[in-house]
């Protein structure tokens, strides 16, 4: 029982500490341009990675990007990402997923589609 305990605590300690980030990806399309622009806010003078991919399916074929780095958020607590953009059509699929890690664990992610 007790390593069951202890187990339940861990997850909800990691869910809790997961929380302390809010993660925006940042994505909308203009002109046939989707531009990805994400920004985060977490605690402040925090150091973490990112990672972001872009898919995009559509007539005229597919790509795949993907994009990495490190960002310190400022005494507010902000840091915006890298950039970045693909060029879509109006029948294109596409999905971006924006990942943020602090200490190799994943503390917030998100993803979106189109259409969903």
């Amino acid at each position: 029982m007790r390593p069951f305990l202890i187990a339940v605590s861990l997850a909800l300690c990691a869910s809790a500490f997961a929380a302390d980030y809010r993660l925006d990806p940042g994505a909308s399309v203009r002109n046939g341009t989707l531009t990805v622009e994400p920004t985060v806010q977490g605690p402040p003078g925090a150091d973490v990675r990112y990672e972001i991919r872009t898919l995009r399916e559509g007539q005229g074929g597919s790509s795949n990007s993907s994009q990495s780095g490190s960002a310190h958020l400022g005494s507010d607590g902000a840091a915006k990402l890298a950039s970045t953009s693909v060029s879509v059509g109006p029948r294109d699929r596409y999905a971006i997923q924006v990942k943020l890690l602090e200490g190799g664990r994943v503390v917030a992610e998100e993803t979106v589609r189109y259409p969903d």
